[in-house]
């Protein structure tokens, strides 16, 4: 029998995966630098490239990438906040159409999958240390 995972050791390992899947999505933005994949029926690419915001996406996927990487929390925070504000500048863009406007709507499904576990693993969190110094503060 193997042992048992906590909890917030699951849900903390579960938060890295969301975070490398989002920079993944944030790697999109290469098809704003022109990148086109042929598949020999079609071809991925967005209909508008706007380098822009290819460079903006570039930043917040590495800083995605980097939390799930590292684990850190602080990083993590900062992530999701930069990506919830480039999915909203990206959003209120009228240049963001068809392909570009849809991995949108899959970044934000991922930055509310972000911050629930966020917020989950940091009430867990919260909730061992005070368990932890319990028996401190009854033995004095």
């Amino acid at each position: 029998m193997g042992a048992i995972t906590p909890v917030s050791d699951s849900s903390a390992r579960l938060l890295r995966i969301v975070l490398f899947l989002d920079a993944a999505v944030f790697g999109a933005a290469l098809f704003n630098f022109g990148l086109e994949v042929p598949l020999g029926f079609t071809t991925l690419r967005f209909a508008d490239s706007i380098w822009q915001a290819g460079t903006g996406e570039t930043v917040i996927g590495t800083v995605l990438l980097t939390a799930g990487l590292t684990g850190g929390r602080r990083l993590s925070w900062v992530a999701l906040v930069m990506s919830v504000l480039g999915i909203a500048f990206g959003l209120s863009s009228d240049r963001v159409q068809g392909a570009a406007r849809d991995l949108h709507v899959v970044m934000i499904a991922l930055a509310v999958l972000v911050l629930a576990l966020l917020l989950v693993t940091g009430r867990r969190n919260r909730r061992s240390v005070t368990d932890r110094a319990a028996p401190t503060e009854k033995a004095k």
